[in-house]
């Protein structure tokens, strides 16, 4: 599993999720996004078929079947850890 903590990506995914509620597109969008921006992902990650996400009010995660793949979180948690 995959962790990435941004605000700027939560928000553009939960924005993305608005009008496509497909868990494949959303993940996509993600990853399209993500490639972009030239943000290092593993190469299986392009690969995963994505069937599922569950979006909490800090976190998303994506799901194949009952294996979660990535989590996307908006980084609230982590701001005076420096």
């Amino acid at each position: 599993m995959q962790r990435i903590q941004s605000k700027e990506y939560f928000d553009a995914v939960q924005a993305y999720f608005v009008n496509h509620k497909d868990p494949a597109r959303v993940y996509t969008f993600l990853l399209n996004t993500l490639w972009t921006d030239k943000y290092k992902l593993s190469e299986k990650m392009y690969y995963q078929r994505v069937n599922m996400l569950e979006m909490t009010d800090n976190c998303v995660s994506f799901y194949t079947g009952t294996e979660c793949t990535l989590v996307l979180c908006s980084n609230l948690e982590n701001r005076n850890s420096n």
